[in-house]
């Protein structure tokens, strides 16, 4: 009787599995096309904290964050069921409050603390892991990212007296890592997706030491979006 039951129980066990395995193999990966739209709180990341005071002690902004915005196309492709790459190409607002420490010349002044903001045409591409059930599912994200900047805008924020201070960056080229999660509602032709993403750059702003003693100062951005896919092949 119990070799039986053992025979029984295999036999049960042996077609669930060929039911999984059939099922995992008749995946077909989706494509997915859309646009992603959301604000952005960024800083330059360094190792030393600005001076947010003028000489009388006033403080001259009130939060150590700029906020910005992102938006462009996106791309997902699917290839498995709880797995897929996730591209985007954006116009990625990115900057932050950052100070001088010498003028044009290499010479030491007092500090003196602007707004940098700086506008990137940005590529990513992210794994995204996805979690969750048919309609709603949990999007994990980690990827590289690279940067071309597009524009910039310098505003010193203290009377200079006279110095002259360099104007801008001149390094136009950045890369960095993404890192975040999201959630998706599913429908038939699509999805939707909030998602929540930190971005940081590994390449400096300024060459090291050159506008302030710091040996790096970097973008470093907290964004918020939302994302609109159209499937236009599915299961």
């Amino acid at each position: 009787m119990y070799k039986h039951l053992v025979v029984i129980l295999l036999s049960v066990f042996a077609f669930q599995a060929n039911s999984f395995a059939q099922e995992d193999s008749i995946f077909v990966p989706e494509h997915l096309i859309g646009f992603t739209g959301g604000i952005n709180m960024v800083s330059v990341f360094s190792e030393g904290p600005l001076t947010y005071t003028d000489r009388a002690g006033n403080y001259i902004v009130s939060s150590p964050y700029l906020f910005r915005n992102i938006g462009g196309l996106s791309y997902k492709y699917i290839s498995g069921k709880n797995v897929g790459l996730l591209v985007e190409l954006t116009y990625n607002q990115k900057g932050g409050y950052n100070e001088f420490m010498f003028d044009k010349s290499g010479n030491v002044t007092d500090s003196i603390l602007f707004n940098h903001q700086l506008d990137y045409a940005e590529i990513a591409f992210l794994t995204n892991v996805r979690l969750g059930k048919k309609h709603s599912k949990i999007n994990l994200y980690l990827g590289p990212h690279a940067a071309y900047l597009l524009k910039q805008n310098l505003i010193l924020l203290e009377d200079i007296y006279g110095k002259d201070y360099t104007t801008g960056t001149n390094l136009n080229f950045e890369f960095g890592i993404d890192i975040g999660g999201g959630y998706s509602f599913h429908f038939n032709k699509g999805e939707i997706e909030l998602r929540f993403l930190y971005n940081h750059d590994f390449t400096n702003i300024f060459d090291e030491k050159t506008v302030n003693n710091f040996s790096f100062n970097q973008n470093q951005v907290y964004s918020v979006s939302l994302s609109y896919y159209y499937k236009f092949s599915k299961k």
